[in-house]
């Protein structure tokens, strides 16, 4: 071992991706430091010291709203180290409590149950919260007369399980999507498996053994050895067909799956999901390219739109998806594409889309101003029309409505779409943005 690897830095402590609706969900409880503040003001101590202690519960609640935007003070430090430095900086507005009310601090116990319990892992929330509501309710119920043990009980007795029961739904929420993402991972590895050993492996075994055959016979009976290397060509020209036909069918889709990955790509990026419950019945060709442009559109939507919440919408006839972004990015004229292939109702259609290290990217360029990006498929009534179903674009000659460049992600979707029979259209919403829609009869 080097002495460059004895001596590395510990590694930082990365800031955890903030929702605004964690803001919310953790500031709400902030409401319970109403019962310390009523306590300060029907105090007997003087007025400098009830005023002294209210500046307290000021600084305390915007320290413990910061302590939530900005949850990793020192990166050096664990994130344990993190939780308990947190909790030190809050104790210290509290001390202005002391001269008018200095049982008023135990109050403010569940707030820091809430930052040990959803910052640590679940076993250690749990414990470091019962030592911090048994430190604070002890010494109250202690000290305090009986008739006077009401609000130190309500105060602290009740937001602490309901602390604790929304870490655990947090946790049992966070857990569902892991092992629903491993669960996928896990058939698709064992779909490649049965295809390479139902598929591949026998024609290779042929080949093999015509192979050595054919070697065996090139000197004693050269014209037999054409035939079986003639067979070799063939079976390898059916195996080459059946690799591309099982690649082909694991690029294939499941829109419910892409549900939940799409819920998870939004949630890191700091988006609120709002996606349906369930999938609609779809033929096989319908749910594929569904979940295809899902993809790509959220995918899209992640990098580009700088949205706040992202909306979709499946029914038995039409998907639609729909960000509230300021803007998306224009596609970049120099990108590659590669080409694929997208099963229709009668074979399989090209397909490019942009290249990308895990999804492919949908770019829909947009021009400055343009505020929501969505997508909304619908396929054609008469089958005649297959052909004729390419993706139509507003803001064409004749359209009120400002023209959108065409880029490779947007070229991409209607290939796939026009596989399918289904036709796609991009204009800009009227209330400003950027709409995709595809309406499937």
């Amino acid at each position: 071992m080097s002495a460059a690897t004895r001596t590395a830095p510990r590694p930082r402590t990365e800031e955890p991706e903030h929702h605004w609706s964690d803001l919310l969900f953790a500031t709400v409880w902030l409401v319970f430091l109403v019962i310390p503040a009523a306590a300060l003001l029907q105090s007997d101590e003087p007025i400098w010291a009830r005023a002294l202690g209210l500046l307290g519960l000021v600084l305390f609640a915007g320290l413990y709203t910061l302590s939530w935007i900005r949850q990793i003070l020192v990166p050096r430090l664990s994130v344990l180290g993190n939780a308990v430095l947190w909790c030190v900086v809050l104790l210290v507005p509290l001390t202005l409590l002391l001269p008018a009310s200095p049982w008023g601090m135990a109050y403010t116990a569940p707030f820091f149950v809430a930052v040990c319990a959803f910052r640590l892992p679940l076993r250690q929330g749990i414990l470091a919260s019962l030592l911090i509501e048994t430190a604070a309710l002890v010494p109250l119920l202690m000290l305090l007369p009986r008739e006077q043990w009401f609000w130190p009980l309500f105060g602290l007795v009740l937001p602490g399980p309901i602390i604790l029961l929304s870490r655990f739904a947090v946790d049992r929420s966070e857990t569902h999507e892991r092992l629903a993402r491993e669960l996928e991972i896990s058939r698709q590895r064992e779909a490649v498996g049965r295809d390479v050993h139902d598929i591949l492996g026998h024609s290779l075994t042929v080949i093999t053994v015509k192979t050595q055959l054919a070697q065996r016979l090139v000197e004693t009976d050269p014209q037999r050895a054409v035939a079986e290397l003639d067979d070799v060509l063939a079976l390898s020209r059916e195996a080459l067909t059946d690799v591309r036909s099982t690649v082909g069918r694991l690029r294939d889709l499941d829109l419910g799956v892409e549900l939940v990955q799409a819920r998870a790509a939004l949630r890191a990026a700091g988006i609120t999901p709002h996606l349906p419950p369930s999938v609609p019945p779809l033929d096989a060709v319908t749910r594929s390219v569904f979940a295809w442009i899902l993809r790509e559109a959220v995918t899209n939507v992640v990098r580009h739109s700088g949205a706040a919440h992202c909306r979709v919408t499946v029914t038995g006839s039409s998907l639609r998806i729909a960000d509230d972004g300021a803007r998306a990015a224009d596609a970049s004229p120099g990108d590659h594409v590669r080409t694929g292939t997208v099963a229709g109702a009668e074979g399989t259609a090209p397909s490019t889309s942009r290249p990308r290290t895990d999804d492919v990217a949908a770019d829909v360029p947009q021009r400055d101003g343009v505020g929501r990006a969505g997508l909304d498929m619908q396929r054609p009534a008469r089958a005649g029309d297959r052909g004729d179903a390419a993706a139509s674009f507003s803001g064409d000659e004749g359209s009120a409505e400002p023209a959108l460049r065409e880029g490779n992600g947007i070229h991409g979707m209607k290939e796939r779409a026009r596989a399918a029979g289904c036709e796609a259209t991009v204009r800009q919403n009227t209330e400003g943005g950027t709409v995709v829609e595809v309406t499937r009869a």
